[in-house]
This record gives structure tokens, sequence and C-alpha cells, in this order.
């Protein structure tokens, strides 16, 4: 099984664990919450689409959080667990790895680490690597604003150039195992440490690292 199908699969089974209203590390957001975005942005991408647009265009999607609303906790699992429309690009693995690998696993991490105490898991070499691959392939976007120039080592898989342009003259490295560079360049909390002068690493620990 491809890691990004066992990590849905995870995913879904560490929510069921932890319960309806569980809370998780996204602001505001418990697992129900959680579990809608997670519905809507793979059965529903149209009306996320949509409600980045103005005007009328937000509706769909308004009317499609509404109705997941109104879908108790184990209806929402039903759903997920269901899976994405006939004809979604997401059944092709190429496109569900790259779109989907990091997603699942820093929302599983959001779940995982917001419970007290937090739960455990254990990742194999090759669950590592897949997600250091995907990093490597997101990093340019995950990065766009840092404020210098962005390495993330991994002691095992080597390194990644995150950023690197003519505007920056100076260097941070970020150095961890690839889940915790993972959380780090999403924005999280993150076991990492830093290369760099002290200067540039704190601008770099205060930037938006969001997407």
């Amino acid at each position: 099984m491809q890691f990004v199908t066992a990590e849905r699969q995870r995913l879904l089974s560490t929510i069921e664990r932890v319960g309806a209203e569980a809370p998780t590390l996204c602001a505001g957001w418990d697992t129900e919450e959680l579990l809608r975005h997670l519905i809507v942005r793979e059965i529903h991408p149209h009306s996320q689409v949509l409600s980045k647009l103005p005007g009328k265009a937000t509706d769909k999607y308004r009317d499609t959080m509404e109705e997941l609303r109104g879908k108790s906790f184990d209806d929402l699992v039903e759903i997920f667990r269901t899976g994405r429309q006939k004809f979604s690009p997401l059944k092709l693995s190429p496109i569900d790895q790259a779109v989907n690998t990091l997603e699942y696993v820093i929302h599983h991490e959001d779940v995982r680490r917001a419970q007290d105490p937090p739960l455990g898991r254990v990742l194999s070499s090759d669950d590592e690597r897949s997600i250091f691959n995907q990093l490597r392939i997101m990093a340019q976007l995950l990065f766009l604003t840092a404020p210098v120039r962005v390495v993330l080592h991994s002691p095992d898989f080597g390194d990644i150039t995150a950023l690197a342009t003519k505007r920056h003259d100076t260097t941070v490295t970020v150095i961890g195992n690839p889940l915790e560079l993972a959380m780090f360049a999403f924005g999280r909390e993150a076991d990492v440490e830093f290369s760099g002068d002290e200067t540039d690493i704190t601008k770099l620990k205060n930037s938006d690292r969001s997407v």
C-alpha cells in the first residue's frame, strides 16, 4: 500500500479513536471541523475553490459547509471513509501523492499531538522517505516568503534547498527528521535544531509558513 493511502487510513483511525470534539492543533478546529475540512477538500473541491472568489461565488461553499454541519460525527467519518467522487483526479496515484501526502501527515499530527498525553506512533524508514520526498517538492512554496535562504537537513536523507534566491545572502539550516521538518515547514511546533546567525534564525521562526 502506498504511504499516502496508508496515512489517510491512519488519520481516520486516529480521529475515530479520539472521538467527536477532540482538540486539534488547528486553531478553532476540533476533530469534527477537521473532518469537514478534509471532506470539502476531497469530495467538494469545487466549492472550496469558489470560496476564494468574491460575491455569490462563495454561496456554494457556505451551503456545503452548512450541510456538513448538519451531519453527525459518525456520518462525517463514513463520508470521509467512503472517499472521493467517481471521477475525482485524486484517484490518480501521482496526483494523490502530490496533493495529499503532507496534508494527511500534518493533520494526523494535528490530532495526535493535541491529545493529553499525545498519542504515539512509529514511522518506518520508507514512511520517512515518502515524507522527505514530498517535502522536497513542496519546499519552495512553503518557504516562499522566508526572510532568509532555507536549507532543510535530515541526517538520514540529505538536504533540501527550500529557498535560494538572489535577494537572500544568508542561510539558515533547519535540522531534524522528515516528520519534524514537515511540521516546521507548515508552521507547527517541531523538534528541530537550527544552524545559522541567531538573528536570521529568529526571523525564520517568526515568519509566516502557512499555505
